[in-house]
């Protein structure tokens, strides 16, 4: 059986949760698809931007990651975001 598009993965990690970390939603994905390194973490960052943008989620925690030198956000799926899953069956 074909996986999920990753985008849709992503949305289905998060609305099991009451939010996730984008570092660990990164290694979720990375773990699912076999992919490893920065590039793909990165790629799942830009992800969560467009996510974010298009109000499918919203960010509920903000943090600086001094170790890593970078802003850290936790995620939670949008009422928005629930109902577009629901309409393409994601949900």
């Amino acid at each position: 059986m074909a996986k999920v598009h990753i985008k849709g993965f992503i949305l289905q990690q998060i609305a099991g949760t009451d939010g996730m970390w984008d570092s660990d939603i990164a290694a979720s994905v990375c773990q699912e698809y076999g992919k490893q390194g920065p590039y793909w973490a990165g790629s799942v960052r830009v992800i969560l931007t467009d996510l974010y943008s298009g109000g499918l989620v919203t960010s509920v925690e903000e943090r600086f990651d001094a170790y890593a030198d970078k802003m850290r956000f936790r995620f939670r799926l949008s009422d928005f975001g629930r109902q577009r899953m629901l309409d393409t069956g994601l949900l």
